[in-house]
C-alpha cells in the first residue's frame, strides 16, 4: 500500500508537483537521487524568497532543482554573480517577469546574482483585473 510522507515539510512540494518531479528524475536516470532533488528543491523555494508554488511556478522551482543536481550545482553557486549558467529557461522567463513579480519583488541576493541576465519586467503578468481598471465617468 502506498502512504504519504512527512518529507513534505522539509522540502515543501505540491502534491502534483512531487509526483510530476519524481517521474521527471526517473526520466533524467535520477530516481536513486530523490533525496538530494528533493533537498534542491527546498533550497530553490528558499533563494526564491519562499514563494507560492502553484504551477507554473512550482515546475519552475523543480526545474532548477533538477538542473542543480545533474550539474552538481549548490545554491551558492547558483547564486554566484557573473557565473556562466546555462539555466533552463523557464528559469529566465520567471527573472525576467513573465510570472509576474512576488510582492515586494525578488530577494536582493537574488536580483544581484541574476543582474547579467536580460532586464527584468517589472510590472504584473497580464492585463490589470477588471476590478482595478479605471472608469470613466459621465
Amino acid at each position: 500500500m502506498k502512504a504519504g510522507t512527512a518529507e513534505v515539510y522539509q522540502h515543501e512540494m505540491p502534491g502534483g508537483q512531487y509526483t510530476n518531479l519524481r517521474q521527471q528524475a526517473k526520466s533524467l536516470g535520477l530516481d536513486g537521487r530523490w533525496e538530494e532533488i528533493a533537498d534542491a528543491y527546498a533550497q530553490v523555494n528558499h533563494l526564491f524568497g519562499d514563494i507560492v508554488k502553484v504551477t507554473p511556478s512550482s515546475k519552475v522551482v523543480g526545474d532548477l532543482a533538477l538542473f542543480m543536481v545533474t550539474n552538481g550545482l549548490t545554491a551558492t553557486d547558483v547564486l554566484t554573480p557573473g557565473k556562466k549558467l546555462n539555466l533552463p529557461k523557464s528559469v529566465v522567463e520567471m527573472m525576467q517577469g513573465m510570472l509576474g513579480q512576488p510582492e515586494g519583488g525578488w530577494p536582493k541576493v537574488l536580483q544581484k546574482s541574476f543582474s547579467t541576465r536580460p532586464a527584468s519586467n517589472r510590472s504584473r503578468a497580464g492585463p490589470a483585473p477588471s476590478w482595478r481598471r479605471p472608469t470613466s465617468r459621465r
